[in-house]
């Protein structure tokens, strides 16, 4: 694993880790005359939900188990970092859903665009780095929708248009069914904007190029890079593909095997840092590309805004986070069969559901990171959480989690039965964490009460993010009973993304 001096108290493995768990950086753009590339949708650059056939061109999401409610995206393998160039993106279906608390035009929805490929692919036109196109007729940067062309839907055609070559500023346009609609955007492409001209001088090309790229919900489309895959391009701009034997190309991220990737398993109980540590160590190293895998992933799809996830709001959250769960672990169970590199954001203190986590990860290396801080740093942390989250983890699940707890040990450790190649503890190391884990577990099975509560409290294990625009209406608490989340909390009434749909949680009744 790259850059270990930042980790203290490893228990490696005798397998030198930096060469590994990375995509392989291009060293540049493109020149003419390279190994023939086709242009396609990039299943190392895609939502773990989202499946790419059709020779590469073809893209949907699945919608079971919740995924109806999710949004998915994916890029395409080829960037730009010049010249006029255009794709075209056609709806083929809409898929069949389940969404009966949803009005039917929020249902089916498609986003077409470009952005960088170091932005999150699920958040095309909601970020300083990204222009999309929704069906609703709207455009988007920044999470600023506007006003923008027509509404379109299946058997539509949307051919978008970037033109890197105007001066002072880029620009980005979109035409429907052969109509071209304007401009939608300019942008400074510069070293002052988003870097684009300077692309060939950065370490990683993909981090700056910009990539056709398209959000989905509950359709399938079409893409269109070449002549031969249908398009018909834009008075004045090329084909995308074009951009390959103009050497104004750059690849995206690939991961060839299993055997280049990592999977990272926090460890540690509700409060103790395993987040925060783990989104610090994904901004360390962007090459890596790694993928949270928690709730909160689940969370980010259905484009839950922070403010429900802080104050989480009793029963209705409980709703969203069983949902959310069920989305997980189907992401969990795909995430094996798609070469990345992976955060494992849960507890996983119980040593036999780690091992059934993992051992769907055949080849990849296995690291296990164990968050534990010392008892008054956990209950500064547990404190803090509780007055952000407004609740408890209850009691009986902390007690039995810290009962259950067991240290990870590497697989060549003496007595050892897991599959990780390296043990790592960023805070107290191995000795102390046994000790403070040995108290805890006496204490919690004390019968003398004062002795538990002096017991840290623990408050609620979901990490917190801020997302800026909330698609929040109303919410199922009951059944039969909707509650409109607009109406009993007002700071939620806020404007929505690519229409004035709303984000509704079902009946739910599994606890989590």
């Amino acid at each position: 694993m790259a850059s270990k001096h930042h980790l203290p108290s490893t228990e490696p493995d005798q397998g030198p880790a930096a060469k590994r768990s990375r995509p392989e950086p291009p060293s540049g753009p493109l020149q003419p005359g390279a190994n023939p590339v086709r242009v396609e949708l990039n299943p190392a650059d895609c939502d773990l939900d989202f499946d790419i056939n059709g020779n590469g061109l073809r893209g949907q999401a699945l919608t079971e188990e919740g995924f109806a409610y999710c949004w998915s995206g994916a890029r395409a393998n080829v960037g730009i970092i010049g010249g006029k160039y255009c794709f075209g993106c056609k709806i083929i279906s809409d898929q069949t859903v389940d969404m009966a608390d949803t009005p039917p035009d929020q249902q089916h929805v498609c986003r077409v665009g470009i952005s960088w490929a170091a932005d999150p692919v699920g958040n095309l036109g909601e970020t300083t780095n990204s222009f999309g196109f929704g069906g609703t007729g709207k455009f988007s940067s920044s999470g600023k929708f506007s006003d923008y062309g027509i509404k379109f839907g299946v058997y539509d055609t949307i051919v978008c248009a970037v033109d890197l070559d105007n001066k002072p500023l880029a620009s980005i346009g979109f035409s429907k069914n052969g109509k071209w609609l304007g401009v939608a955007s300019h942008f400074d492409a510069s070293s002052r904007g988003l870097g684009v001209v300077e692309l060939s001088h950065q370490g990683l090309p993909w981090e700056s190029a910009l990539f056709p790229h398209v959000l989905l919900k509950n359709v399938v489309v079409q893409l269109q890079f070449s002549i031969e895959d249908g398009l018909v391009p834009e008075e004045g701009y090329k084909p995308w593909a074009s951009a390959l034997q103009d050497a104004n190309a750059v690849l995206g991220p690939t991961f060839t095997s299993p055997s280049q990737c990592e999977v990272i398993m926090m460890v540690g109980l509700p409060a103790s840092g395993k987040t925060t540590w783990a989104e610090k160590w994904i901004k360390e190293h962007p090459e890596k590309r790694y993928v949270l895998l928690g709730t909160n992933l689940a969370l980010d799809q259905m484009k839950v805004p922070g403010l429900l996830r802080k104050r989480n709001y009793g029963e209705r959250f409980d709703c969203l986070m069983d949902r959310a769960t069920k989305i997980f672990n189907t992401l969990l169970t795909r995430a094996s069969k798609k070469p990345r590199n992976y955060i494992l954001d849960q507890t996983n203190v119980y040593r036999s559901a780690r091992n059934r986590k993992l051992k769907t990860f055949v080849n990849y290396r296995k690291i296990a990171v164990v968050v534990f801080p010392t008892p008054d740093e956990l209950r500064f942390r547990a404190k803090k959480r509780f007055k952000e989250m407004g609740k408890d983890v209850p009691a009986e699940a902390v007690t039995e989690m810290i009962v259950n707890y067991v240290l990870p040990l590497t697989k060549n450790m003496h007595g050892s039965n897991e599959l990780f190649d390296e043990v790592i503890f960023p805070e107290i190391g191995r000795e102390e964490a046994q000790r403070h884990l040995d108290e805890m577990k006496r204490m919690r099975q004390s019968p003398n009460l004062s002795a538990k509560r002096d017991l840290p409290p623990f408050a609620h294990e979901h990490s917190i993010r801020s997302f800026p625009v909330p698609n929040v209406a109303t919410v199922e608490a009951s059944p039969g009973a909707i509650v409109n989340l607009s109406a009993s909390h007002p700071c939620l009434s806020v404007p929505c993304r690519d229409s004035s749909s709303t984000f509704q949680v079902r009946t739910c009744h599994t606890h989590f």
